[in-house]
């Protein structure tokens, strides 16, 4: 919805999505653009009502000079004239703000259900709620992986083999033929740890030196983030307790 709103602001007003240094996507610019969705809407403001709207939606950051460039940039506008793209603009941000709602409400929900749980995957720091109700959730009952190897595969980060005529080799990329889901709460929380535990920071940094990118060697953190979460799950020891090594 967000791409398909910037589609439309290109049309009607294409210099507003420079305008605004953090882009179109912001209290202010949606408040504005669901009463006056157009350049001709803009211009024709008074700059006292324009300065109030920008100041209320944005809390105090936009003033009187912001009101005066947007007028400004509004009456120079080149865009296409045509009151139904306006009414879509409209309506899209509206659709935008519910289903932001939505995500806000089921993200509370989930929150609230991960708090009740009771399982060693909250011991680990970087794990945070989206992410640990998806592990939690996807998982199910770890006896149901008879080695940190099926956890992977089910996962979809174990290595897939590549295949050319008579030559076979090991690629270095991950399968991605399981569940997608635990596959994205492991990677998010590969990050986490890289930047919060020194050491899955320091296998992400020795992945980087050996010449990975970031995604490459990330991919090598969430590898090694499984075998240590298997472990926890089967034995049932809190994260603090777990023997690492890089």
């Amino acid at each position: 919805m967000k791409i398909q709103l910037k589609g439309l602001i290109h049309l009607v007003f294409p210099k507003l999505e420079n305008f605004f240094r953090s882009g179109i996507h912001i209290a202010a610019c949606y408040t504005l653009l669901k009463e006056y969705s157009t350049p001709e809407d803009i211009a024709a403001l008074r700059s006292d009502k324009l300065t109030n709207l920008l100041f209320k939606a944005y809390h105090g950051r936009f003033g009187r000079d912001t009101a005066k460039a947007l007028k400004s940039l509004a009456k120079s506008s080149v865009g296409v004239k045509n009151p139904y793209i306006s009414i879509q603009i409209a309506q899209t941000i509206a659709q935008i703000e519910l289903l932001e709602d939505q995500i806000d409400e089921l993200d509370n929900a989930i929150a609230e259900a991960y708090d009740e749980i009771d399982s060693v995957i909250k011991s680990v720091s970087g794990v945070g709620n989206i992410d640990g109700a998806i592990i939690f959730g996807v998982i199910g009952d770890i006896r149901r992986f008879p080695d940190a190897s099926k956890l992977l595969s089910y996962a979809g980060l174990d290595s897939r083999i590549r295949q050319s005529g008579r030559f076979q080799a090991k690629s270095t990329r991950m399968s991605k033929r399981g569940s997608s889901m635990l596959r994205y709460a492991l990677v998010n929380t590969a990050w986490q740890l890289s930047l919060h535990n020194e050491t899955f920071k320091a296998y992400y940094d020795l992945k980087r030196s050996q010449g990975l990118n970031h995604y490459g060697a990330l991919g090598h953190v969430a590898h090694k983030f499984v075998r240590v979460l298997f472990r926890l799950l089967r034995d049932d020891i809190p994260f603090e307790n777990a023997k690492l090594s890089a």
